[in-house]
């Protein structure tokens, strides 16, 4: 606060103007009116007692360790084994659940890109092919290759000669 802005007489604002400029030797009139006026003379001795004092210096890297001197001093917070067994499996059986459920889900939902349609039902085809004289159960072609040349000549000509089935639309 400056000596105007307080209701002070004039004589001791000029003492403490005085004081404010050289607290050490504010001179003669000021010394005189501060040996009679106790307030001005405890100003005094507040600007003597204020010292310029330079900042305190830090050791050099100071700052940059403090943060690990810091967390070095505190306990460390380690969860136990099992809890952290605990998390991971709780984590895990989530995951596969909810995979499990989406893939099933999309399984549910699928429709077929193309569906088949027969211009006849599958058994009246079956019934048009019985007259061959392979054996129910056995491979055609081995049992081709196992009948005499006449034999075989002789399937062959009924295989051309019979019309050929309708190809299904696609």
């Amino acid at each position: 606060m400056t000596p105007e802005a307080l209701q002070l007489p004039e004589a001791c604002r000029t003492a403490l103007a005085l004081a404010e400029t050289d607290p050490l030797a504010p001179g003669p009139e000021a010394e005189t009116h501060m040996k009679i006026c106790t307030a001005c003379s405890e100003a005094r001795v507040a600007y003597l007692a204020q010292e310029e004092a330079p900042l305190a210096l830090a050791p050099a890297g100071y700052f940059e360790r403090l943060p690990g001197r810091i967390q070095g001093k505190l306990p460390a917070r380690s969860r136990p084994l099992h809890t952290l067994r605990f998390f991971w499996g709780t984590a895990a059986a989530l995951l596969l659940a909810v995979g499990a459920t989406a893939f099933w889900v999309g399984r549910a939902n699928r429709k077929p890109l193309v569906e088949a349609t027969l211009s006849r039902p599958a058994v009246e085809l079956q019934d048009e092919w019985t007259d061959t004289p392979f054996q129910d159960g056995e491979d055609a072609l081995s049992q081709l290759t196992a009948l005499s040349q006449e034999d075989a000549d002789a399937v062959i000509r009924t295989l051309g000669t019979r019309p050929s089935p309708p190809p299904t639309d696609k």
